[in-house]
């Protein structure tokens, strides 16, 4: 855990996103919704009845229409495991560019990457559920790979 990782993060976020003038800011609540900001709303998770199954079918469909794809994933996050998404992501059958390799940080591995036509696996050694909280110089790194369609650094 970074020496930077603070625990009230939660409770920081919860204040600052359920002030008025950050919501205006943000655009956000614009329909003047009854209950606070939360972080994982159960309100949310009960209520929202759309959702899909399994986000495999969209990924196929944006890979069809041309569009990048980048999964990250903190090797720690106990949330969604990175065996999980692994599977789920072999389960698209993509043909692979670039085979499973680490990449690199300072000289030292800051996690590991595959890259598949159409979609590139991202992990970040050390990450939970939250990559960016956790680890947010590797996390600043995979975002500025992403935005350059570079693969992540290969050598040390």
């Amino acid at each position: 855990m970074s020496r930077a990782y603070d625990p009230c993060t939660e409770r920081y976020s919860k204040a600052y996103y359920n002030r008025p003038e950050v919501q205006k800011a943000l655009h956000a609540n614009v329909t003047g919704i009854n209950y606070p900001w939360d972080t994982c709303s159960d309100i949310i998770g009960n209520y929202w009845t759309d959702s899909p199954r399994s986000m495999l079918p969209i990924y196929q469909e944006l890979i069809a229409a041309g569009l990048r794809i980048w999964v990250f994933s903190g090797d720690t996050d106990s949330v969604v495991p990175l065996t999980a998404t692994r599977y789920s992501i072999d389960a698209l059958k993509l043909p692979t560019v670039m085979d499973w390799y680490p990449w690199y940080d300072n000289g030292k591995v800051g996690g590991w990457s595959q890259v598949y036509r159409g979609l590139t696996l991202v992990t970040v050694t050390g990450a939970g559920h939250e990559v960016p909280l956790h680890r947010p110089r590797q996390a600043l790194i995979l975002f500025r790979h992403f935005l350059q369609n570079k693969p992540m650094p290969r050598s040390s």
